[in-house]
């Protein structure tokens, strides 16, 4: 297994044909301020995960804060997204994911790490 903490290029959810069915089909978990939206893929890829941020121009109006967050939660995701690698890979599932921040403060890095851990851990407990 890679142990390395990457989050590459092929590891992006971009395609919006895949994000829109995430968004349509897909289940949700709360951990405020970080809410975590997932669906399995329709069909097998070459990687595990596909991950996503996003942070609503609602809550945070400037971009260079919005950036900041980003950041932060893309960071967080880097660094603890092993086990749930780790379980996808044992259990044959493919999932793409997106984290939506939905707060209207900046939240220090620390808690932010603190809740993509949780949303890891319970999305590596489900299914």
């Amino acid at each position: 297994m890679d142990t390395s903490n990457k989050y590459s290029k092929n590891e992006k959810l971009k395609s919006k044909k895949a994000i829109d069915n995430l968004f349509n089909k897909g289940k949700s978990i709360n951990a405020f301020p970080i809410r975590v939206m997932y669906v399995q893929k329709p069909e097998l890829e070459n990687s595990l995960i596909n991950a996503g941020v996003t942070v609503s121009k609602k809550n945070i109006k400037l971009a260079v804060n919005r950036n900041l967050i980003k950041r932060r939660m893309r960071e967080a995701y880097r660094l603890n997204n092993n086990e749930l690698k780790s379980y996808l890979k044992n259990t044959n599932i493919e999932l793409n994911v997106m984290f939506i921040y939905s707060s209207k403060e900046i939240l220090p890095y620390e808690v932010i790490e603190n809740k993509i851990k949780v949303l890891l851990m319970h999305l590596s407990e489900m299914e």
